[in-house]
C-alpha cells in the first residue's frame, strides 16, 4: 500500500472543482482585495504583521520566493501556517479517509466510475483495494497530485515556509488541527461528495486545463481572475452548483471566519508571518476584509 503518495489535508483544495458564481460574485466593496499576494497588516501599538497567500500546488515555477515576500518573511519573528502535517497526523487523516464499515467505493460511486477513479489514480501508485476503502472526498484530494505525477516540480510554498522556518528556529505555529481538517471533509454530505467525484472523474481535462489557469493568475498575482476562471467554469455545469455551494461554504467561507479569527493572537504581537491558501483573501468575505473589520489595516506589499 502506497501510502506515502496519499495526499491529504485540506492544502489539497486545488483538486476540488468550482465553486458557483453566486458564491463567488465579488461585492463593489471587495476591489481592493481583488489583486495582491503579499499584505502588510497594521494596528496601532504593535509591529506590523504580513498575510501571504499561497496555492497548494508543486510546480517549478514555484521554486524561489518572490524578493517582497523572502523580506517580509525574513523580518518576521513566528510563522504561522493552515496546517502542519507530522507522522500522527498524516496517518490519522488517512485513517478518517476511509470507510470504517463494509462499505466501498465501488458501492458508493457505481463500477464505472470506480474504474475511471483507478485509472486516473494509477500514477500516484494507490493499488485497487486501498482505493476502493477510500472515501469519495479521499479519491477528489487526491486527483490533482496524480495529474502532476511525474512532472518538474518544487516543494509547495507552505512546505517551504516550514522549511525556512525550522532552519531559523522561529517560532512555528498552525491555524488547524487535524481533527477540524478532517471535519472539514467528513461531515461534507456523501450526495455531495459523489456528485462533485463523478463530475471530476468525467470532466478531468477541463478540471486540468482550470488548474493550469488558476496557477497563472496566481502567478500575476490576480485573486479576482481566479474566482472568475472558477465562475466561468461553474456556468457550464449548473446540475452540480448545489454540491459546490455546499462545498465553498464549508471550506472556503466558514474557514475564512476561523482563520482571521485565530491568527489575531500573533498579529497582536506584532512581527507574525501569516500563510494561508490565497482564496482565503479575496473579497469581503475573506480574511483580510474580516481582519478590517476587527480594527487592523491591510496594505498590499506584492
Amino acid at each position: 500500500m502506497n501510502r506515502r503518495r496519499f495526499v491529504l489535508s485540506a492544502a489539497a483544495l486545488a483538486a476540488l472543482p468550482a465553486a458557483p458564481a453566486a458564491l463567488l460574485a465579488a461585492p463593489a466593496t471587495a476591489a481592493r482585495f481583488e489583486r495582491g499576494l503579499l499584505w502588510r497588516i497594521e494596528r496601532a501599538g504593535v509591529p506590523p504583521s504580513h498575510v501571504y497567500g499561497t496555492i497548494h500546488v508543486a510546480d517549478s515555477r514555484l521554486g524561489e520566493l518572490p524578493a517582497p515576500v523572502r523580506k517580509a518573511f525574513d523580518g518576521s519573528k513566528s510563522l504561522l501556517l493552515e496546517f502542519l502535517a507530522d507522522g500522527y497526523t498524516k496517518e490519522r487523516f488517512l485513517e478518517a479517509a476511509m470507510f470504517a464499515d463494509r462499505q466501498t467505493l465501488e458501492q458508493t460511486i457505481g463500477h464505472d466510475d470506480f474504474e475511471r477513479a483507478l485509472e486516473q489514480l494509477a500514477p500516484i501508485g494507490l493499488p485497487r483495494e486501498f482505493v476502493n476503502h477510500l472515501k469519495p472526498w479521499g479519491v477528489l484530494l487526491n486527483l490533482r497530485a496524480s495529474g502532476a505525477a511525474g512532472g518538474e516540480a518544487a516543494a509547495p510554498l507552505d512546505a517551504q515556509l516550514a522549511a525556512l522556518a525550522r532552519d531559523r528556529r522561529m517560532a512555528l505555529g498552525q491555524i488547524e488541527g487535524v481533527e477540524e481538517q478532517i471535519f472539514t471533509f467528513d461531515e461534507f454530505p456523501m450526495e455531495s461528495q459523489v456528485a462533485l467525484l463523478k463530475h471530476a472523474l468525467v470532466h478531468r481535462a477541463e478540471l486540468e486545463e482550470l488548474g493550469r489557469r488558476t496557477l497563472e493568475a496566481y502567478l500575476a498575482r490576480d485573486l479576482a481572475a481566479i474566482w472568475r476562471l472558477r465562475e466561468a467554469y461553474s456556468a457550464r455545469y449548473p446540475e452540480i452548483a448545489p454540491h459546490e455551494a455546499v462545498f465553498t461554504k464549508r471550506v472556503v467561507y466558514d474557514r475564512s471566519v476561523v482563520m482571521a479569527f485565530r491568527m489575531q493572537r500573533e498579529l497582536r504581537r506584532g512581527r507574525a508571518f501569516v500563510a494561508l491558501g490565497a482564496l482565503h483573501l479575496y473579497g469581503s468575505r475573506g480574511v483580510l476584509a474580516l481582519l478590517e473589520d476587527d480594527g487592523f489595516k491591510a496594505r498590499v506589499v506584492y
